[in-house]
């Protein structure tokens, strides 16, 4: 069974080390995964390259889903990869949880005490890329001289390392590893910081709300990613690569709900050879480096989970073959090794029939549809993948005709520009496999299909739709869409200027995009995002001033105290005046009750303190609070403080960004699979 803990503090890792902050954070739901018993070994010697060295991402924490993109240098030796990994419902729990141990484990005060503080999730951030350097990538790439490469003994095909230099700099980011206005966080119980925060690694007040559609200040899901470079040892065994036929290994054990994809540089007639999904070799539970008995090519014997496919795409002129692989691995075979080896070769195939376009293809004469705002994808690889087939893979889908609209490929489609006050181009199509053989043309219209503006008001988004001329009747549906979140309306029918109004209630304060799909008769599918320029206003926070015996006179010292809420989720801070002079310092309430306290105006016979409360995109409610005379400097004795003085929750400060994999350094524990 694979260890939760490590995959925890992984979650964070990889989080970081799968995808750049410049990808845009989609929203994920996936089913999610029980995490499993573990145990933890002892901690090392040694810092973090002891602590992280032969771990891999999956050791280091468990997610509901993970994208793996790597793209091969034109040097053949290295490649740039990017990952994104959802954490959903209890795993988000399980990653907290190891996190918040380790700390415990490792003396730290505070730690192993149930709650993640902020000391804790800052004191990670400096050694998270160090540590991400020291792991196992698990992945071999090696010239194959005289047959497919399938490892042994004494073979080591796990020849990727990770780079982090100052060139190449390993990024790592995450997203709600502390939920902002976590309704149960509260001040740390042991810290010297004064604005040390902590929050529950697992639910505390019941109705938990898991749903992860939707951006709510809640704890059950992290996002993280990772942007970095490999470098292959021996790739190429000595020597610049001679286009001989080469291997490329992964051992995919406890990987599980991962998509994986690899695009190699240009290369004529580059294809796969064989593909092989091996299993039953047992995994070395402490550094994951046994790679068992030599398995020969076609003798492999596997449960089938994992699936594959090829296809070609264009990238800066140049045609490049994009191999995709879906990873699942049965958590319960745990340590039995999965292993998948890609034979590739740029021999012509024995059969190389020329690609067919599918029944699924547009007819010719047919309009394909394309929006105006800029450079925009009209054909996507999916397409391309549906409306023609060859028997090697994907052929690629080669468009020309439409000079003046900028047409260019990469490797997710072919996108175009529209010049303004044109809507519609001619453009011949047909699908290309590896050795150049082609379909028949076809023949497209390139259209505008519609223009959309957008207004918004306190509760709704208007969107009007119109389409241009000699576009069909068109089934559309708008969809809001956010970082964290999203909403869709009914579908309408789109024959002329069409309004379409769309809730905003599931959104959060802010900018949001406007995705448009429509479909029709004569016409490809159409989706697009639009930015329409338009934004959730946000609610004013509110808060109230509880009387006596909350807020009191103590000697000529003032104590005042109340709730706050902010229908948002938004973190706020609260400011106060008296008598039109500052009075105290901004606070930035904790849980759901804020306080202050400070000096009345000497002598004054009225105290009229103004409290304004503000969120975070400067919305804010004034109140005002009449405390009366100042007394005399003889002291009272402040009456006892009531029930609801007691309240936490609630507001939670802005954390920086994590890179959660330092944690395993900082905590002097390195953790690996264990029986």
């Amino acid at each position: 069974m694979r260890s939760t803990s490590k995959y925890a503090l992984w979650a964070v890792l990889f989080t970081a080390m799968m995808l750049t902050s410049v990808v845009q954070l989609p929203t994920e739901i996936s089913e999610e995964i029980e995490p499993s018993e573990t145990t933890s070994r002892q901690p090392a010697a040694g810092g973090v390259a002891a602590e992280c060295e032969g771990l891999t991402f999956e050791d280091m924490f468990n997610y509901t889903h993970a994208i793996f993109d790597i793209v091969i240098d034109e040097d053949w030796d290295s490649a740039q990869v990017s990952a994104v990994a959802w954490i959903n419902g209890t795993l988000s729990d399980q990653v907290r949880t190891d996190l918040e141990d380790l700390f415990g484990e490792a003396g730290v005060p505070g730690g192993g005490n149930g709650y993640l503080s902020s000391d804790e999730y800052q004191a990670i951030e400096s050694i998270a890329a160090e540590c991400v350097e020291q792991t196992n990538p698990r992945v071999g790439f090696r010239t194959t001289a005289g047959g497919g490469h399938r490892g042994g003994n004494g073979v080591d095909w796990y020849n990727a390392t990770w780079t982090n230099t100052e060139e190449n700099p390993l990024t790592i980011e995450e997203f709600n590893l502390m939920p902002q206005n976590h309704v149960d966080a509260k001040p740390c119980d042991q810290s010297a910081n004064s604005n040390c925060i902590e929050i529950p690694v697992e639910p505390v007040t019941p109705g938990r709300d898991c749903d992860t559609t939707v951006e709510l200040a809640d704890e059950c899901r992290i996002v993280v990613w990772l942007n970095g470079t490999f470098e292959f040892n021996g790739m190429t065994l000595g020597g610049a690569y001679d286009g001989s036929d080469f291997t490329v290994a992964m051992n995919t054990s406890n990987m599980t709900n991962a998509d994986l994809a690899v695009t190699y540089p240009a290369l004529e007639g580059l294809r796969v050879g064989m593909f092989e999904e091996c299993d039953g070799r047992m995994i070395d539970q402490e550094n994951n480096s046994n790679q068992g008995s030599q398995v020969y090519v076609g003798t492999c014997t596997s449960d089938n989970t994992i699936t594959q496919e090829s296809r070609l795409v264009s990238i800066d002129g140049e045609t490049r073959l994009r191999v995709e692989a879906h990873v699942e691995y049965d958590m319960d075979i745990w340590p039995t090794g999965q292993d998948m080896f890609f034979d590739m070769t740029t021999e012509p195939p024995e059969v190389d029939n020329p690609p067919q376009w599918t029944a699924s293809a547009p007819a010719d004469g047919n309009i394909l549809p394309i929006a105006d705002d800029g450079m925009a994808q009209f054909l996507s690889t999916s397409q391309m993948s549906s409306w023609a087939t060859d028997d090697v893979g994907a052929p690629l889908m080669v468009c020309w005709g439409a000079e003046s609209w900028s047409m260019t490929s990469n490797s997710e489609g072919l996108s175009a520009d529209a010049p303004a006050g044109e809507d519609s181009v001619a453009i011949t199509c047909h699908a290309m496999d590896s050795s150049g053989q082609t379909t028949e043309n076809r023949s497209y219209t390139l259209q505008v299909p519609l223009r959309a503006t957008a207004s918004t008001s306190s509760s709704s988004a208007t969107v009007v739709m119109t389409p241009t001329t000699g576009m069909p009747s068109m089934d559309a549906v708008v969809t809001l869409v956010q970082d964290n979140a999203q909403t869709s309306s009914n579908s309408v029918s789109l024959n002329g200027e069409t309004t379409v109004n769309v809730d905003l209630s599931a959104l959060s304060p802010g900018p949001f995009m406007v995705r448009i799909s429509a479909t029709g008769e004569g016409m490809a599918g159409f989706a697009h995002t639009y930015d329409l320029g338009v934004s959730k206003s946000s609610a004013a926070p509110t808060m109230e001033v509880w009387g006596d015996p909350d807020s009191f006179w103590d000697g000529e010292d003032y104590f005042i105290k109340g709730p706050w809420y902010d229908s948002d989720g938004d973190s706020v801070t609260i400011s106060a005046t008296n008598n039109d002079n500052v009075w105290g310092d901004v606070i930035t309430p904790t849980g759901q009750t804020w306080q202050m306290e400070n000096s009345g105006i000497p002598g004054a016979s009225t105290n009229t303190i103004i409290l304004t409360i503000c969120d975070t995109w400067g919305e804010c409610t004034s109140v005002t609070h009449e405390a009366g005379a100042t007394p005399s400097n003889e002291p009272s004795t402040p009456p006892p403080t009531s029930d609801s003085s007691s309240e936490e929750g609630g507001g939670l400060p802005g954390f920086g960004m994590f890179a959660a994999l330092g944690a395993i350094a900082l905590a002097g524990l390195g953790r690996r699979h264990q029986e």
